[in-house]
């Protein structure tokens, strides 16, 4: 039997496998082909952003409350944030498919661990921009009872927001990490507004990226993109989970996030003033944050 009939057995072995998945992806690349690529039915995102954020959701897939009122202009600022965030996945999915076309056969049954891995990526990241993309098409933001709710077609959840904060607009990305890292969604905030004030795009003058403020080298070790908020809170979270179980006490893990566990090591960290003033602030920061925390959960 000759190698290339091989090959074809393994991929098609493979494709069976995962035909689920990938009709899937096919039905999604079809639909986003019409709204975007054909010329007979293409919008702009802007035009869709108008579309989306001026409808009102079927009263099945959100629970209307009364007094319940769409707030358009949050609702698109919110859309154009989860579209700037699927472009970037966007984007990853593309080098995933370069990466998955290159990958090359061989006469064994399965395929190589560094292909399985690839197309295990390939997966991950389908399904990290899925999500993301739902969120821009289903997610309105509301006012309802004085506060402001972001409500979603997929969990039919109202969660109490601040699209206005800079650091509680991120609300429901750290309470996500906080849960997945074991932390408190306070400690989380406090280093975001000491590191970056909430501002996604924040570059520190040593090269610092994103909200939590992650070293280009830290967010390889982390597997993150900076760029990416969500990427970058569970990042952010990440570390500092390991700072915590390393020294075992905040004020050291800060000390190690702020200045690099290094430094907390040799006990160097308390000459450096930046970090002093960091070690300081931060559980400052964080009191503020548990107070906001435990209103939200009373209501």
């Amino acid at each position: 039997m000759s190698v290339a009939l091989l090959d074809k057995k393994v991929l098609l072995k493979f494709f069976m496998k995962q035909r689920g998945r990938l009709m899937t992806s096919g039905i999604c690349l079809i639909v986003i082909y019409f709204l975007f690529y054909c010329p007979a039915t293409k919008l702009t995102w802007e035009g869709l952003i108008d579309v989306l954020s001026n409808r009102t959701p079927p009263s099945w897939l959100i629970p209307t409350q009364p007094g319940q009122k769409i707030d358009v202009l949050q609702t698109k600022i919110y859309k154009r944030q989860k579209l700037a965030q699927f472009k970037i996945k966007a984007n990853l999915l593309a080098q995933d498919f370069t990466a998955v076309i290159g990958i090359k056969t061989d006469s064994s049954a399965d395929l190589t661990n560094e292909n399985k891995a690839t197309w295990e990526k390939l997966k991950v990241d389908v399904v990290a921009a899925g999500n993301t993309f739902v969120d821009f098409w289903g997610v309105s933001i509301v006012t309802y009872q004085g506060q402001t709710i972001i409500v979603g077609e997929i969990s039919q959840n109202f969660q109490p927001i601040n699209l206005n904060d800079r650091v509680l607009r991120w609300q429901k990305e750290i309470e996500v990490a906080a849960k997945k890292y074991s932390l408190e969604p306070s400690l989380i905030a406090a280093v975001m507004e000491q590191e970056s004030g909430g501002d996604p795009d924040s570059v520190s003058p040593v090269g610092a990226l994103g909200l939590m403020q992650l070293m280009p080298s830290t967010a390889q070790f982390l597997n993150v993109d900076p760029y990416d908020p969500a990427q970058c809170i569970d990042g952010g979270a990440h570390y500092l989970q390991i700072q915590l179980k390393e020294f075992g006490n905040i004020p050291e893990a800060l000390a190690a996030y702020n200045a690099g566990p290094g430094n907390v090591r040799n006990n160097s960290w308390s000459n450096i003033p930046e970090t002093l003033n960091y070690v300081q602030r931060v559980p400052r920061l964080i009191s503020k944050y548990e107070r906001i925390w435990n209103e939200n959960r009373s209501h």
